[in-house]
């Protein structure tokens, strides 16, 4: 199937600016999580994922934000208790995706 090189070109600058945002909200994830942390450096961030594919960095951003509510305490917002439950079973598929996603598309 052929496609316009000017259409490729509009694409490839559409992943390449998805994928920066994404990489944004990570590193702005991690910036939470510093200030929350005792003088603990953060897990969180977008240095590993420089190459990552929009897909995989879509579901990290997920993930992370997922923790986040998963490690407040249950009284802090009502409706923590159900949202922990969905929460887990989230997390569940997207580690599952995740998992995929690696086997399809290996780092190099």
């Amino acid at each position: 199937m052929d496609m316009p090189e000017e259409e490729r070109r509009d694409a490839a600058n559409t992943q390449e600016l998805v994928c920066k945002k994404l990489r944004d909200i990570m590193d702005l994830q991690a910036d939470i999580d510093a200030l929350l942390r005792d003088e603990h450096p953060t897990p969180f961030g977008s240095a590993k994922w420089k190459n990552g594919r929009p897909e995989e960095l879509q579901r990290l951003v997920l993930m992370t934000a997922i923790q986040f509510v998963l490690f407040e305490p249950m009284d802090w917002v009502a409706g923590n208790d159900d949202f922990k439950v969905a929460a887990e079973k989230l997390l569940q598929v997207v580690v599952a995706q995740m998992k995929w996603l690696g086997q399809k598309y290996p780092h190099t």
